[in-house]
């Protein structure tokens, strides 16, 4: 399958299509050969008493709002808690272990293996205690299993080199079905922005982004 030039390459939310509703602890939507935007974190990188509540009306929310869920629920779900994350996490709280050069080019490195047989990669940013990654899945990969093969291999890696042992990442992910080339764009410009809405210096993240994705954006 050759590399994608443009959005119009994609495959974007088919609301015709099966969507499968993941069985985390958290609603995860998937559907094959779609285009994602995810994110995950380190496991320390939010304070608990900021948690505990967040998960008090996150579960009030769930309990009200039963899946299957639709777009517009979908919608409320992360305007409501997944965009709450991200800000705490531009925060820096935790160990921020990925601030080290050598512990992010761990993760980085990551996302290169299987890309076009797996995935296709169009931009991430791995910031000192969190990744964003925009990607589209490739038939019949699952986004459940290709993320529990990334944090794995890097939660494994990274431990090994600190010395430590145990949690590496937080078990759950945020997971978002791209619907359409502007929903793309925005999640895009969103990860090329992170770094600097998070303050950092240019030494403290990664960013990659795909050819097609960086000639759009360097021509806005």
């Amino acid at each position: 399958m050759p590399r994608p030039k443009s959005t119009d390459d994609l495959h974007f939310f088919d609301p015709r299509a099966s969507l499968a509703h993941g069985k985390n602890r958290l609603p995860h939507w998937d559907q094959s050969s779609a285009t994602f935007f995810v994110t995950f974190r380190l496991a320390d990188s939010i304070p608990a008493e900021k948690l505990t509540r967040w998960r008090s009306e996150r579960a009030a929310w769930l309990a009200s709002t039963p899946p299957p869920h639709t777009a517009e629920q979908e919608h409320d779900y992360h305007d409501q808690f997944t965009a709450r994350i991200e800000a705490w996490l531009d925060l820096g709280a935790g160990n921020c272990a990925l601030r080290d050069p050598a512990t992010r080019a761990i993760t980085a490195a990551s996302f290169a293996p299987f890309d076009g047989a797996r995935h296709w990669q169009h931009a991430w940013v791995v910031m000192p205690n969190h990744v964003h990654l925009l990607f589209s899945l490739l038939a019949p990969h699952t986004l459940e299993a290709l993320l529990q093969s990334w944090k794995g291999f890097t939660a494994h890696a990274t431990n090994r080199i600190l010395g430590k042992a145990g949690d590496f990442w937080m078990r759950d992910y945020f997971d978002r079905l791209i619907r359409d080339s502007t929903h793309f764009w925005r999640c895009a410009r969103y990860i090329r922005r992170n770094p600097e809405s998070a303050r950092l210096s240019p030494h403290q993240s990664t960013l990659f982004e795909a050819p097609f994705v960086n000639d759009f954006l360097n021509s806005e």
